[in-house]
């Protein structure tokens, strides 16, 4: 009986499949008409290609239609240069300042080129002259002369001092000079120490100049320093 039952319900399957639709139309491939056959380059280097090894692949910046690259600020800013200010052009040398002599003097010693006046920076407030003196019959006194010439305009102070210098008996003759002996200096930023030595009799005869120094000693402001 059972095997009876079995072999009713797989005739009744044979039977509903025999009534399904035809689905080899579906399962076929489909071929379209006169489609290009497809082809593959294989892949190949050149016979002359030579890698880089240094070469760093990275991607050129890229910026929007009508838009500049941005600047890139340097890294160090531009640095304006001063202007130098220009100094005048010292005067000939006035031949009144010499008289028809051998020349009495040989070489000139300074403590120093440059003297400062005021009270907010440091340097010398002094200096000392020492020059040397060649023998000379009626020699007494060696002066010491002194003036202040502005060194950016033709202004310029007076000739003074007339300092007496010190002696060794030996020809050589040295004097300290202080700023606030100098007349005027409070007037005067930034200038030139023209000096002056002068030879005489006991009587104050004049026997001979030395050339006058003009440039060899400035006299600056602790304004014009620190400006």
């Amino acid at each position: 009986m059972k095997r009876f039952v079995i072999i009713n319900i797989v005739a009744a399957l044979l039977a509903g499949c025999g009534a399904l639709p035809d689905l080899s139309s579906l399962l076929a491939p489909t071929v379209v008409a006169n489609a290009p056959a497809s082809t593959s380059t294989p892949f190949a280097l050149p016979a002359t290609f030579t890698p880089d090894l240094f070469v760093i692949n990275t991607a050129e910046p890229t910026t929007a239609a009508g838009t500049a690259a941005p600047l890139i600020p340097s890294a160090k800013p531009p640095t304006a240069t001063p202007s130098v200010r220009p100094t005048i052009t010292l005067e000939p040398v006035d031949i009144t300042l010499f008289t028809p002599s051998p020349q009495l003097f040989g070489y000139t010693r300074l403590s120093t080129n440059q003297l400062i006046w005021g009270y907010n920076c440091d340097g010398d407030r002094s200096i000392k002259f020492t020059v040397n003196a060649v023998p000379t019959t009626g020699l007494k006194y060696v002066l010491l002369y002194a003036r202040l010439q502005d060194k950016y305009s033709a202004r310029r102070s007076d000739w003074g001092l007339g300092a007496m210098m010190n002696d060794n008996d030996l020809g050589t003759y040295f004097y300290t000079l202080y700023v606030d002996q100098i007349a005027n200096y409070e007037e005067y930023e930034d200038a030139w120490l023209q000096y002056q030595f002068v030879g005489s009799t006991a009587g104050l005869r004049v026997l001979g100049r030395s050339v006058v120094s003009r440039n060899e000693i400035s006299l600056t402001s602790c304004r014009a320093i620190n400006r």
